[in-house]
């Protein structure tokens, strides 16, 4: 929705097209990386040689689609591209030089950076229109729901395992799932539920709690602002929704025993349902992990313990909250600046006018910031950075082109 600063008048077929093809980029790391997962399930291929030859495999996919979005990118963003590389450069040489022992680990997280992290902030940082983007987002958002489907049918039926729970698949069905929810609280589609319902239930017998926290805030955010016209049947809708809320959250116990119960009856032993029936908060370890990197920072609250330093600290681990993880990596000063500075822009892309960009801010704050307090590593994820070049986008979008979602 942002017209180019490279570009003079740019003719909208041509617009269409560029965006296109960033937003195919963008987006085919959701669906090779759910395809990849279910072959090495389905196959039961993890932990075999001929896995690392299927990711790599998969890793090519993507590297081949991000070449075809390449073209659109440079032209738009070459200055920006080639900066923000040697930018990244500089401060992983940096931290390479000064933090001796986290050395391995930058090594390791070079790959990721430079080929998945970097790719997704600058190809999002160079959509024009976000119409074209969540049209495409839609459209991953089916194929993985029915890749994640099929192979959910194939574990109920015992001629798949994922073992207790899989974090990785609750993470690709996310993305349906809050697609599907999104599509609901705006049309109030039916069958949009009955595949938002589909997708919950698959990421709690077989997923993390985490993606239920996405949900969970997608859906607050959503509901009290809606692209959708205020009516009597709007309002019926929102009243039936409160109600059955209510009523769910009254018998929530009983739901999850139930639920419990019965996918037990396929073998399945949900590890996300155990912990949400049994009593307490259940951190699973992460409170020794944050009290572990909370107590190198504290000495060494002025620069930190450089990028790495978590994974240094804990053998190979990282600090599961991107808030420790940021002022581990540059220090108490520097890292709340960061902090500060993420936050200040979520806020802004929130508090916009215009319920298409906000829509689009939730998808990604969902999607890309919200598992990042209780799980997962911002340096090398796709998906945090594609949030925040998203969120960078909306909040400088001073010209906008109108367009509804497709």
């Amino acid at each position: 929705m942002i017209v180019g600063m490279n570009e003079s008048n740019p003719k909208p077929e041509v617009l269409y097209k560029d965006d296109k093809k960033i937003s195919i980029a963008l987006m085919a790391t959701f669906v090779t990386l759910t395809a990849q997962y279910f072959i090495l399930v389905f196959f039961d291929l993890s932990g075999l040689n001929v896995s690392s030859r299927i990711q790599l495999l998969s890793k090519g996919v993507v590297a081949m689609v991000f070449l075809y979005a390449l073209p659109s990118v440079l032209k738009r963003s070459r200055i920006k591209f080639f900066v923000i590389y040697m930018l990244t450069t500089i401060v992983l040489l940096f931290h390479y030089l000064i933090f001796e022992g986290n050395r391995p680990y930058i090594t390791d997280m070079m790959i990721p950076i430079f080929t998945m992290s970097l790719p997704g902030f600058i190809y999002a940082s160079c959509i024009r229109d976000f119409a074209v983007f969540k049209s495409t987002m839609k459209k991953a958002a089916n194929v993985v729901f029915f890749i994640g489907l099929l192979l959910t049918l194939l574990i109920f039926t015992g001629r798949a395992s994922i073992g207790s729970y899989s974090m990785a698949f609750s993470y690709y069905m996310l993305l349906p799932a809050i697609m599907f929810t999104d599509d609901f609280l705006d049309k109030f589609s039916f069958k949009m539920l009955a595949f938002d319902i589909l997708s919950i239930i698959i990421i709690l017998s077989l997923g993390s709690r985490g993606a239920i926290l996405c949900i969970m805030v997608f859906t607050l955010l959503k509901f009290f602002r809606r692209n959708a016209k205020l009516s009597n049947v709007r309002l019926i809708g929102d009243l039936s929704l409160i109600v059955v809320a209510l009523i769910m959250l009254i018998y929530l116990d009983q739901i999850l025993v139930y639920l419990y119960g019965f996918i037990g009856k396929f073998g399945i032993n949900s590890r996300t349902l155990r912990i949400f029936l049994s009593q307490g908060l259940s951190l699973s370890g992460r409170d020794t992990i944050y009290e572990s990197i909370v107590s190198e920072i504290l000495k060494h609250p002025l620069f930190g313990i450089g990028i790495g330093g978590d994974r240094n600290v804990l053998g190979g681990a990282y600090a599961h909250n991107i808030l420790i993880e940021i002022i581990a990596n540059y220090g108490i000063p520097l890292g709340i600046v960061v902090i500060l500075f993420i936050f200040i822009n979520i806020l802004k892309a929130l508090l916009r006018k215009d319920p298409f960009d906000y829509s689009i801010a939730i998808i990604w704050l969902s999607l890309g910031f919200v598992h990042f307090m209780v799980s997962g590593s911002y340096i090398v994820d796709i998906r945090f950075w594609t949030f925040l070049s998203v969120i960078l986008n909306i909040t400088r979008n001073n010209s906008q082109i109108k367009n509804e979602a497709l």
